[in-house]
This record gives structure tokens, sequence and C-alpha cells, in this order.
């Protein structure tokens, strides 16, 4: 939730910074508390839809419901700066960056035509009558031939195709998770589609009465295509008593599930995450579970705050991994790793990355706001929204306040929202960073009335091709999403200019929400996901206002640049009649185009074609801009032949008459 009901804390309190003891030597790893849960409950897809059918026919009493801002401990305010951590928008500094150069309105398109991926299909997931929750949770991700959108209060498949729902799933979140939510609502839902198990795996709490001992909840698809026929297995287990886990994060990789948040206590300090051992879940159960409750050191307060747990899409992974901005500090994150995730894990001591100055966000303006300064959007905090894994590279976003040059630190005036992203090698045994970057409005002055970008994800794809998404607003601009990214070659630290995806022309004025110190309440995270079947197109999905006092969260599906054009061919000419001979085909690349294979266990592989009677063996992915093929010109004419090379993704280019078959 992280958006706690009103009355919660009368019997609970927030962890301290200076709550939990963790080691500061790797060499003696912290040992968690390994525990067998109960079996799992199966129902299939028929069955939820006709439950929810009986619900749909009933009276509806539903309300909306919105949700308490935030409860954040007021000493995270006052945290101390990191005295390694330096006052720069982007790393490594300096060079330049083209968002911070004079810019013509010809260098502006230029840019936009420039983009790392272009926007394909633009549909809506899900809107507040679809829910009648505040906030929605931004979540969604795609998997072999769906896009499941799940959010408070719905879950709605798509096919991923064409964008229009295709009736696989279309459900309230209480409703699915009936069979474990002890009569109790949900919250804070997650999804991924696991492309190891070709399985889907959604995640929430339930929120008692009580706030007292919630349950941890996972539902796991059989099957990678959402029918009538799938089985749903749930499990659960309960995080202690006087304890109430909030906002759990999840990450997903070969061997486990990993799962932080924030605890909240009646009684002790407790900081937990959860390390789910992922073959015990794919079958009937019962669950294994590791819980560790000491994440952040007792006294020097250090640790990851929200902590978030990490996808991985290396098959051969043996790591885990959590991270989380520093609980003690601004300036620096901290990442705890887990060895034998598949089996008894064991966490990690903290390990500090100082990265370029941050500050919390502040409360977002936007254009038809009618209730003055407690109308503006909540920000949440500087908390990290998601983290991914990519050849030992781990990647994360944030959102935070920052100036007219980006910066955000104890010495500037924030005026606006940015949404900060890093790349951290993690390959080694003590992280280090490789950049971050800002996504931000930069102007000469440092007014207020400029746009901000807040609740980021990001993913990067097999090429190594960063995509973000966002939502964006401002006191002269409406609510709404935004993409922006970098290619693999871009220089360190930068990112290309934003596109918005969505264009409404509606305010967000909800009289159920007429805002507080802490804003309207909007978020609470967003993500962006990899297409399990080519490895290179990247969807995301976002909060916006869609009409006049609803929310909405819109789906993008981002295209990759396409393939190298193909110039020449060696050897260029091939005698007919030869059963089996190999050419490369060179290939020139002009912004991030480039030829692309994600390699074996994907069902998408790169493809080609030889016009006049040219049979194409075989290809073999090189480089960007080289592949080899195997091809007969047994039963070919002669003469130049057309060489036709086609990405993963369905996107050709064809080099004219590059060889001759003599």
């Amino acid at each position: 939730m992280q958006r706690l009901r009103f009355g919660l804390l009368i019997s609970l309190v927030f962890i301290h910074p200076c709550s939990m003891h963790a080691s500061t030597d790797d060499q003696h790893p912290i040992k968690g508390i390994t525990s067998v849960g109960g079996y799992g409950i199966q129902e299939t897809t028929r069955n939820i839809m006709q439950r929810q059918a009986v619900v749909d026919k009933a009276p509806q009493t539903k309300q909306i419901r919105i949700t308490k801002a935030r409860s954040e401990d007021p000493s995270r305010k006052n945290l101390r700066v990191n005295s390694h951590s330096q006052e720069i928008e982007h790393y490594p500094f300096p060079h330049p960056l083209p968002h911070l150069l004079p810019r013509t309105q010809e260098h502006k398109d230029m840019e936009e035509t420039r983009a790392p991926q272009t926007i394909s299909l633009n549909f809506l997931g899900a809107q507040l009558s679809d829910s009648l929750e505040v906030p929605p949770d931004s979540m969604g991700t795609v998997g072999s031939s769906q896009f499941i959108v799940v959010i408070n209060g719905r879950l709605r498949s798509f096919n991923k195709t064409t964008g229009t729902a295709d009736g696989g799933l279309n459900v309230d979140l209480d409703t699915f998770f009936d069979p474990v939510r002890n009569g109790d609502f949900t919250s804070d839902p997650r999804v991924r589609y696991d492309r190891f198990s070709q399985r889907w795996f959604v995640t929430c709490i339930n929120v008692p009465n009580s706030f007292d001992n919630n349950r941890i909840m996972i539902a796991v698809s059989d099957s990678d295509t959402i029918t009538p026929s799938t089985i749903w297995t749930y499990f659960f287990f309960n995080v202690g008593s006087g304890l109430f886990q909030d906002y759990p994060t999840l990450g997903i990789d070969v061997n486990a599930l990993y799962m932080g948040g924030v605890t909240f206590a009646s009684v002790g300090n407790f900081n937990k995450v959860f390390v789910i051992r992922k073959s015990s879940i794919l079958g009937a159960g019962p669950i294994v579970f590791t819980t560790f409750d000491d994440v952040i050191d007792e006294n020097t307060g250090v640790g990851p705050y929200a902590p978030q747990g990490v996808d991985n899409f290396d098959p051969g992974a043996t790591t885990g991994y959590f991270i989380g901005v520093n609980n003690a500090e601004f300036g620096s994150l901290v990442i705890r790793s887990v060895a034998n995730p598949g089996g008894i894990p064991t966490l990690s001591a903290n390990k500090v990355i100082v990265v370029p100055s941050t500050q919390l966000p502040i409360l977002v303006p936007h254009l038809g706001n009618n209730h003055g300064f407690n109308g503006r959007l909540d920000s949440i905090d500087d908390r990290v929204f998601m983290a991914h894994v990519r050849n030992g590279h781990l990647w994360t976003a944030h959102n935070l306040g920052v100036n007219n040059h980006g910066i955000s630190g104890s010495r500037t005036v924030q005026t606006r929202n940015g949404s900060r992203w890093y790349e951290i090698n993690v390959s080694v045994a003590s992280p280090t960073l490789v950049q971050a970057g800002t996504l931000f409005t930069s102007t000469p002055l440092n007014s207020t009335n400029q746009l901000s970008y807040w609740m980021p994800s990001l993913m990067t794809s097999g090429q190594g091709h960063m995509a973000l998404g966002c939502s964006t607003a401002g006191s002269q601009n409406f609510i709404n999403c935004a993409t922006a990214g970098r290619l693999a070659t871009d220089a360190l630290g930068s990112i290309k200019s934003p596109l918005r995806y969505t264009n409404t022309g509606s305010s967000y004025n909800p009289a159920f929400d007429t805002g507080s110190s802490s804003g309207r309440r909007w978020g609470d995270f967003s993500y962006t996901s990899v297409d399990p079947c080519d490895d290179m197109t990247m969807w995301t999905i976002q909060e916006y206002c869609n009409t006049n006092n609803s929310w909405g969260v819109r789906v993008a599906k981002l295209v990759a640049p396409p393939p190298a054009t193909p110039i020449s061919s060696s050897p260029s000419s091939v005698a007919h009649g030869i059963a089996s001979q190999n050419v490369t085909i060179t290939g020139s690349s002009t912004n991030g185009s480039g030829f692309f294979d994600p390699g074996a266990g994907f069902s998408c592989r790169i493809g080609a074609t030889v016009s006049g009677g040219v049979t194409v063996n075989s290809v073999t992915y090189t480089n960007p801009t080289h592949v080899t093929l195997n091809i007969s010109t047994v039963g070919a004419t002669t003469g130049a032949k057309n060489v036709t090379i086609t990405n993963p993704d369905g996107q050709s280019s064809t080099g004219t008459g590059i060889l001759t078959v003599t």
C-alpha cells in the first residue's frame, strides 16, 4: 500500500532508521529463518470468472477506496548527506548532454526521430471506474501472447498483438485472491511473466482490520497463455504477530522470488525481506520461504530503505539481490546480495554505493488543480520503484526533487521532480556505479512552473538499449504518461528527450480526494518490461488523468530500432548449384539500428531471405552489423540478389543486389 489506511498508526509505529543490526563482514553471511508453509489451493480461471460474474450481478456496494498518504518516519526528511556524493546531474561527469545544450526546434525534431524506441500499440489498461481504488499502483507486464494489467481492484488480460482485452481474465483483485485473502481486502499487487518456467506470478498483501500479521499472497499459473482452463495455484504466509508488511516489492529470477517492502511493528524492531524458493511453488507446494529480519544496521542505520527485490534475466544466475536507497543518508544506495537463493539462502552485508546527490521529491503541481498546495500530487519519496539485472549489471530508478540543472542536493532549491536512473556493476565483489542520469526539465531559470517526471520504471533489452516510463505533469501541463530512453552506444549518463504517449486535456480534482499536506494520492509505482519472445521490444504501463477526476493506466509498446541496412556480402558472389555456402552480410547502422538475435531459449529469432530462388539454410548472428548466412543456390536463378534480414520483432531491412549468383 505504502499509503496505509486511516487509523493504521494508532497501533503501529514506523521502524526507526537505526533499527536492526547487520554484519559488515561479507565473510560472515547472515542466516535467515527458513520455513515450510502450506500447500497451494488450486482454481481455474473459469471458476474465478464465474465467481466474478456473481459479484457483478449483485447490488453494487463497493465505494471508492482511497488510502492515506504515506506514513513516513519524520527523521528521514533530515537525513545526512553522504560526504562523497557529488551535486551533479549525471555520472560520469562531465560530458555534454543533449538536453543541456541550446536547441533549436529543428534539433528537437531530430531528437524526436532519434528516440531509441518508437511507440506502436497504445491502449487503456484500466481506469478508476474499473477498480474504485485510489491509487491504482500501476502494474502490468508482457508475456508470450498477452499483456496482463494488475492493479488495485482489477486484473485484466489483453491480446498483445492487437491491444484489445481478450476476455481471458477480467476480475476484481479481491475476487481473484478470494481463496487466500482471509476475507480482508487486497493491496499493492505485482505481476511477472517468468520466461524460464513460462508461468505468470501475481503477488499482493491482504490488509486485516487489525493491521497485524498480514499475509503475503502469491498466485502462480500453470500455463503461459491465460485461458478459462488455466489453473492458478494460490500460496500465502503470514509476516508475524505484531507486524504489518506494507508495499511488498517483487523480483524474480531462475531460482527464487525476492520480496521486500516496509515493515511496521507494534513492539520491537523488525525490517523484513523474504526469499521464496521458486521450485516450491511451481507445483502443489508446500511453499518454502526464508525470512531475514536484519536488513538495517542497528548501530548506523545503514541499509536498504523499502528494499526492492530484483529481477534477473540470466538463466545461469546463482545470486539474488535486494536494493534500496540508503536508510541512513542521501546520496547512496545499498545492495544486499542473496547466496544460494534456490536452497537455504544467506544474506550479505550491506554494500553501499555512492551516487550523485539525492533529496526527497516535491509534491507535483498539475494544470487544472483547484485546491492549491494540498491539491498537488503525492510523489511518495525517493525509494526505488523497480530493479533488474542484465549481464551482471543492475539497473534501477527513482524520483527526486531537482533544480533547473537536474541537481538534487542539500544546497539547491528543488523546483520540479526528475526521474534518476542507475547502472551498477554487481558482477564484482564491491558493486560499482557505471553510470547515472536524470530525466528532467532543463530551463535557464529555476522557476517552479516546469514539468515534473515521477514514478519511473525502466528496462534494458538484450540489445543493451534502455527504456524508461513515468508520469509527467506541471502547473501548465495536465497529467500524462511519458517515455524516454537511451541507446547502448549513447554517452554514459545521457538520456534522450522524452515523448508523451498520452495527450489528455482533463484535470484531476476528485471530490473524494481534496488533498492534504501530503498532496492527492498518486502512484505508488509503475513497471516497464521486455518482451519474452524477442528480448528487444519493451512495454511500459503508466498512470495519467484519462478523463476529468479519474485516473487511467496506459500501456505503450515500445518498438526497438530496425535492423541495420545490409550493404555488402562476403563473398560477393556464389556459383550456381552450391548446396551449402557461408556468406557474411555487413550492415550499416544509424540511430541504433542493428541486427539482433536473443539466442537459444527464445521463440523469436533472427531470420533472412534472399531473392531469386536462393535458400537460406541458417542465420548466425555475430554483432549488430554482421550476420552469417548459410545458403543454397541449387535451383536459384543467376544474377544480383536482394538480401533481407528480419529481426526477432519482425522488422526487416533489405540490401538490394548485394549478392550475385554466377
